[in-house]
């Protein structure tokens, strides 16, 4: 079965030119420009690659020629241009054959200092370009060309050319390869960095969670304790609640993730073990869709939430209140209500440690992705929504 490839890193990216370009066989002069690198390496390309910059030398020679040699006039141009263009693609791939060819040797070359590198394509050129115009001349029966080819005066003209093009495309390979070279050490930085930035809110959320749990026990067993004496039996099936639902949540509370499932589940134990101690005081609405009770969300989200909701809102109240957790999907996002017809909004409400500490960790997980609303529910009470990307377990 075929598997879509995974999207590479920049660092991943950078490495991969580096590694082509330091190989002859895969690196195409045009490549030393920008515009060139848009497309990826394949024959076709280089073949296309290698004709434009055949042109471009043919057309550079025919501009030098025109400029330089007055007997030549508008009217000899296209003859003289398309000479060039035959000459040009004979040199041109010529040049490809032999590099190709020459692979392992270009790879040990391209190693080596810059004015190595430069005068080995220098002598190399010199030698191919001398090579496959012969080789033009003796086949078109040219043979004025023929006893040119070979002078001290064309063999000192191919060598100062090539070594011109040689030096420029050098000194493009090499800023090239120092720039990739500082690619990939930013990108290795930015990853160390990353890193380290992981761990470090890795073990922030860890502390705010820390700081939840004892916070919810110490309540828990203090309204035990308040129990014992005036309503035995509350406490005793009240302190077998906490028991079961330790039991059931100590083990969530220590993952990084757990399900909406599983969440709203330990909620209905929480509010099991409220609902002792207040009694018909307080009625409770769960609302969880199939579709969202394996979506991920941070462990112990909803217990401060809905502590605090009882604590402050529906605990003060004399007739007390009823609580609705419920949840939706808004397109890419998770929307967790918990409403409650309590005594209202309150500083004391937005500024408990419990909200305080969800709120953090929703800013650390999610950033700007995430997010806690405090608003007045009506006709009485507050409503809490915690906004959170939508995610599953795999």
């Amino acid at each position: 079965m075929h598997t879509a490839a995974m999207p590479q890193t920049a660092r991943e990216k950078a490495e991969r030119e580096l590694c082509h370009i330091t190989d002859s066989a895969y690196f195409h002069p045009l490549e030393a420009i920008r515009f060139f690198r848009r497309w990826p390496r394949s024959f076709l390309r280089n073949l296309i690659y290698t004709l434009i910059f055949n042109l471009m030398f043919a057309l550079a020679f025919t501009l030098l020629a025109y400029v330089f040699v007055r007997k030549i006039g508008l009217a000899e141009f296209p003859e003289i241009f398309t000479e060039n263009i035959i000459i040009s693609n004979v040199v041109g791939f010529a040049f490809w054959i032999v590099f190709s060819a020459l692979g392992p040797v270009m790879r040990r070359v391209n190693s080596r200092p810059f004015w190595f590198v430069a005068l080995f394509y220098a002598i190399l050129g010199t030698g191919i370009v001398t090579g496959s115009m012969w080789g033009f001349a003796f086949v078109t029966g040219r043979s004025g060309m023929l006893i040119w080819i070979g002078s001290r005066e064309q063999i000192f003209t191919s060598f100062i050319i090539s070594l011109v093009i040689s030096s420029v495309l050098a000194t493009m390979w090499t800023r090239r390869s120092e720039e990739l070279t500082a690619q990939i050490v930013l990108a290795e930085e930015q990853e160390r960095v990353a890193t380290f930035e992981r761990a470090a809110a890795e073990a922030n959320l860890r502390a705010l969670q820390a700081q939840i749990e004892p916070h919810f026990l110490f309540n828990t067993l203090a309204n035990v304790t308040s129990l014992i004496h005036t309503q035995p039996d509350d406490a005793k099936r009240m302190l077998e609640d906490f028991i079961a639902y330790l039991r059931a949540t100590l083990a969530a509370t220590r993952e990084q993730h757990t399900t909406l499932g599983v969440e709203f589940e330990m909620m209905k134990n929480f509010l099991s073990i409220l609902k002792i101690r207040m009694g018909e005081r307080l009625y409770v609405h769960l609302d969880l869709p199939d579709e969202l009770r394996n979506a991920t969300v941070p462990p112990m989200l909803l217990q401060p939430l809905i502590e605090n909701a009882v604590k402050h809102g529906l605990e003060p109240k004399l007739e007390g209140g009823g609580i609705t957790l419920t949840a939706a999907r808004n397109d890419d996002s998770v929307r967790i209500s918990i409403v409650d017809t309590g005594l209202g909004f309150s500083n004391k409400l937005s500024n408990g440690i419990g909200l305080k500490n969800v709120r953090e960790r929703i800013g650390k997980l999610y950033g700007t992705r995430g997010s806690v609303l405090i608003e007045e529910n009506q006709p009485g009470g507050t409503k809490v929504v915690v906004s959170i990307p939508y995610s599953t377990e795999t």
